[in-house]
């Protein structure tokens, strides 16, 4: 391994420990902030696309419509261990979380050797105050599993190439760091982006370049693409579903030549990786040595850029960018000196933490604000994604009423969000979706099998009863109404409809 890591224009030796801050402030940091992470991760009702993938996991596939397997596969196993209830929705997340701090803990103990104890919690610290890993680390969606395999795959290949600077190449990093990159495949289709940086990296340093003759490297990137056999069937038995919907269902949101999703894009990477980490993540981003550090630069490099030309043609979620921001944060620690900044960067997670809490936990920050919006005539706010998390228990108690009196009527909803979370409140993995959109549910409800029944139909302020759906019974009538209020704000106002005379389409 490299005797000095490039910290800006100086050179710090490789057993010197980071001193920000002092030692007992940074543990003090990372467990308030790892408890209070625990506590909402138990006590949170479920997020609408973690009881979609919940869901599917109880319709056991080779892949998925959305996303590749292994959302699908975790969830199915936790719900059979677990069971339908919160712990089994979000085991798995606890579980990838203390994965993900053991591998900053082994990278310590590579950059530091003895001197790892400082560096471990400084980065433990920037890891779970980073405001996109605080969000997709307590949630069960495919990111959270996303974030523990990239993190593997640049421990081991990084490891790999220390080998390699060191004329004694390790093969079993590479290959495992192969398996780590095909398991971050199968979490979401952009972790092959991991490859794709470390060939780059292979390229760009001229000492690497011999790796191109070895049969090894070759093998390794076999390994990867043969663990993708899953999706590739599911696809090419489903007409390439899942490739065409990602290659093309989010394009065209604007017009390409408006940009006007870069500005998003670009402000959003303040937002949620923090103001206070843009300058140590740039330095990471540009460091000179060792030669290693190519390769989580190139991933950062890679996929913002991935993501910055997609945004010319439409909308980009921020976190779609984790790669990027997950290979600066092992060597993050070693770029943060400013005492100044990091306090500042701790007190801006801890404002980012609570609000989060706030708006999933008690009561959607869109509601207060357009409460306020509404009393001042200015106009109205929005949140359906926060919105959609509340009132569960009192939308399912109103229609297993409507079951009782109509036991053969199975469970629907106009759109995907919220079949999946009435599937969850009410324990049924039979509910659909009958959005005119094509979604998950399409790839497991039989229409013809429920041809002529009647369905009990639920419905909201977003997502009422569209004319398509309505048009697919003989007759529909509505059976009961539910308001969602919270601390004495309106949420959400649901309609249940009892459909006569399912139309099989």
């Amino acid at each position: 391994m490299s005797s000095e890591i490039a910290a800006g224009d100086l050179a710090v030796p490789a057993n010197e420990a980071p001193r920000s801050i002092p030692l007992r402030l940074c543990q003090t940091i990372v467990l308030v902030f790892l408890a209070a992470k625990i506590a909402l991760m138990a006590a949170m009702p479920p997020y609408m696309d973690e009881a979609y993938y919940f869901l599917w996991g109880q319709h056991p596939s080779l892949s998925y419509f959305d996303h590749p397997s292994l959302i699908g596969w975790t969830q199915g196993a936790s719900a059979a261990i677990f069971g339908w209830n919160l712990a089994g929705l979000r085991e798995p997340v606890f579980l990838t979380l203390c994965g993900d701090l053991l591998v900053l803990y082994l990278f310590a103990r590579r950059l530091r050797g003895d001197t790892w104890r400082d560096y471990f919690w400084l980065s433990a610290a920037l890891f779970l105050t980073m405001p996109i890993m605080l969000a997709v680390t307590g949630v069960a969606i495919p990111d959270h599993l996303l974030v523990l395999c990239t993190l593997s795959a640049i421990y081991v290949l990084y490891a790999f190439l220390e080998t390699v600077e060191a004329d004694r190449p390790r093969w079993v990093f590479l290959y495992g760091g192969a398996a780590a990159t095909g398991l971050a495949l199968l979490s979401k289709y952009y972790g092959g982006l991991i490859g794709v940086a470390f060939l780059a990296a292979l390229l760009v340093v001229p000492r690497y370049r011999g790796l191109f003759r070895s049969p090894h490297l070759y093998g390794a990137t076999a390994l990867a693409a043969i663990m993708q056999t899953p999706v590739l069937v599911w696809n090419i038995d489903n007409g390439l579903a899942s490739l065409s919907f990602i290659a093309t269902g989010r394009v065209g949101v604007t017009p390409w030549w408006t940009f006007s999703g870069t500005p998003g894009f670009l402000t959003g990477i303040v937002a949620v990786v923090s103001p206070f980490l843009i300058w140590p993540m740039v330095r990471v981003a540009v460091a000179g040595r060792p030669s290693p550090l190519r390769f989580p630069q190139a991933l950062m490099w890679i996929s913002t850029l991935v993501f910055l030309a997609a945004s010319t043609v439409t909308g980009i979620i921020v976190h779609w960018n984790a790669l990027a921001y997950l290979a600066a944060v092992p060597f993050l620690a070693n770029y943060s000196k400013s005492r100044v900044l990091l306090i500042a960067h701790f007190a801006y997670a801890a404002i980012v933490f609570v609000l989060f809490a706030v708006n999933y936990s008690f009561v959607p920050l869109a509601a207060v604000l357009d409460d306020a919006l509404y009393r001042m005539g200015w106009g109205h706010a929005s949140d359906q994604a926060a919105g959609w998390s509340y009132g569960w228990n009192e939308v399912a108690a109103k229609v297993e009423e409507l079951r009782r009196a109509n036991p053969e009527a199975f469970l629907a909803a106009t759109d995907y969000t919220i079949a999946s979370e009435l599937g969850f409140a009410t324990r049924d993995q039979d509910v659909t979706s009958l959005s005119p959109r094509l979604d998950a549910f399409d790839f497991w409800f039989d229409p013809a099998a429920h041809a002529g029944k009647s369905a009990i139909i639920v419905t909201d302020g977003w997502r009422p009863l569209y004319p398509d759906v309505k048009a697919r019974f003989a007759s529909v009538e509505e059976g009961a109404a539910v308001t969602v209020d919270r601390l004495g704000y309106t949420i959400d106002h649901y309609t249940i409809y009892l459909g006569r005379g399912f139309e099989a389409r």
